[in-house]
């Protein structure tokens, strides 16, 4: 999630921002669904359609973590690839099981009706939450992802020794959607099965994740925005079928719904995001006003650190309901205020970053003169 660091060195004209953009917009969504559940603040209806749309995010966030093995492993030995992804794979297991075991023997869970689930059932245990079988915070993607990473060193290899790999990888991602949704694989009652569809497992469903993962890993390939019209094309067509077989169903259409476990519908709307986002962040780049520069920059602080933000996030949220619950909408504050702090403490950053938009924005400028 935070292995791509762009530098703010001379910029390049070719240079491509476009995963840090994806990956700043898909940490403020995840942030912004997260302050809006937990906070129990009444939403108007447009608000609520605000907030399911926003649930893409959760996709476009595990679409550029496949982004980013690539781009910041594609170079290194096999060797050297199967050693940093599994580094950094129990990294992210270990700030799982810290925060969680932390969070269990000391958090009052009472302040958190969420937890009920758990609680009233005896489940919320050290041991059940060692196996994947319940938890103290919903930060159970840092579980689903070490285990993708586990298999980035195969893409990798793919990649590096096989000619037009990126079809290859492509293919093997439409074939595991099939496989997934169209086999009834899903109901087999194999231990392995179950494990990584998650019955009985509080996992992102690892089986269901991997594909968009591994179309991340196919998209910093062949660049995000030299396909974003496909992308976009694809989502539009994708949307609107799934959509209309939920409609004519007479079943929801709201996003939230399908996202656990991940849905056909749930990806193919996060594709049409992602293309619409690419489209959206092209003439930005041209533009030349402060503001737009400044946000920009600020999205690809956020997106180059999203590991951090994810978790500390969690953090604030969590801290902020135990300390005034039953005020659980100072969230809307503290989660803010914590995300101001970030960037401030990351100024230099930023100001490094605010200089390399101005440039960039100075040479996509000249192309269109």
């Amino acid at each position: 999630m935070n292995e791509q660091t762009q530098s703010a060195s001379a910029p390049k004209k070719e240079r491509n921002l476009y995963i840090s953009y994806i990956k700043g917009a898909a940490i403020i969504g995840v942030v912004l669904i997260h302050v809006t559940n937990w906070s129990n603040v009444p939403l108007s209806w447009p608000a609520r359609i605000i907030e399911s749309v926003l649930h893409a995010s959760v996709l476009l966030f595990v679409l550029a973590a496949g982004s980013v093995v690539f781009v910041a492993y594609e170079r290194k030995s096999f060797r050297e690839q199967v050693k940093r992804t599994l580094y950094r794979g129990g990294q992210l297991l270990f700030v799982y099981y810290l925060y969680s075991l932390v969070k269990l023997l000391v958090y009052n869970f009472s302040t958190e009706p969420f937890y009920e689930q758990f609680t009233k059932i005896g489940t919320l245990t050290a041991s059940n939450i060692l196996s994947f079988r319940s938890f103290t915070v919903p930060i159970t993607v840092l579980i689903t992802y070490p285990f993708l990473l586990v298999l980035s060193p195969l893409l990798l290899l793919l990649s590096k020794k096989v000619r037009r790999s990126e079809w290859i990888i492509l293919a093997a991602a439409i074939g595991l959607f099939l496989v997934d949704y169209y086999t009834g694989i899903q109901s087999l009652a194999s231990p392995f099965i179950k494990f990584i569809y998650a019955n009985g497992f509080v996992l992102f469903p690892i089986a269901l994740w991997l594909v968009p993962f591994a179309f991340g890993f196919f998209l910093a390939q062949v660049g995000f925005e030299k396909q974003r019209r496909w992308i976009l094309l694809v989502g539009i067509a994708s949307t609107i079928f799934y959509g209309a077989q939920l409609f004519l169903g007479h079943q929801s259409i709201s996003l939230d719904d399908y996202e656990f476990p991940l849905a056909p519908y749930f990806t193919a709307f996060g594709l049409l995001t992602l293309g619409l986002l690419l489209y959206a962040f092209r003439p930005l780049e041209k533009m030349r006003q402060k503001w737009v520069r400044g946000s920009l920059a600020a999205i690809r602080l956020l997106g180059d650190n999203t590991l951090n933000i994810y978790v500390y996030q969690w953090v604030v949220i969590d801290l902020t309901i135990w300390i005034f619950y039953p005020l659980t909408g100072l969230i809307w504050l503290t989660v803010p205020a914590y995300l101001a702090a970030f960037l401030y403490a990351k100024r230099k950053k930023f100001i490094e970053y605010y200089h390399h938009q101005t440039e960039t924005a100075k040479a996509l400028g000249a192309e269109i003169l």
